[in-house]
């Protein structure tokens, strides 16, 4: 049997459950061990974590901008920000995190975890990211 699409389950069950493939929004979410909910919705906000397909490739990250239909996400780990999209790209939004050791975050209920990651400090932290990708290269070699 086929495995569906993340959009035709969203689609026939409101919901989803999955674990990721990525770093980018690393340290929230681990991959390969973290749970994720994700629940279709209309409603997005400033900080929210949401699930969209772009170029064939299911993408999650974090809204940093939102202006009419136009929607700019970022990962948490990333040191730039993605391209443009329209809201009609938008699979759904995350909801909650299982992690390996039974914690469960709730992003709904954990107001916290949105207003640090989603706050301007996003422009400071991108370019010390860089900077250390590039230190940590020039160590490798």
């Amino acid at each position: 049997m086929p495995l569906s699409k993340f959009e035709d389950v969203l689609d026939k069950d409101g919901e989803l459950y999955f674990t990721n493939v990525g770093f980018s929004m690393y340290p929230l979410i681990r991959q390969r061990e973290d749970i994720l909910y994700i629940i279709k919705t209309d409603i997005y906000h400033k900080g929210d974590i949401v699930l969209y397909k772009y170029n064939d490739k299911y993408i999650l990250h974090r809204i940093i901008k939102i202006k009419d239909n136009i929607i700019v996400t970022a990962g948490d780990y990333n040191y730039f920000i993605d391209k443009k999209i329209d809201r009609s790209l938008l699979l759904g939004k995350l909801i909650e995190i299982r992690k390996k050791d039974g914690r469960v975050i709730n992003l709904n209920k954990d107001k916290k975890m949105r207003k640090f990651f989603y706050s301007n400090f996003i422009y400071i932290r991108m370019p010390i990211q860089y900077l250390l990708s590039k230190l940590h290269l020039r160590r490798v070699k």
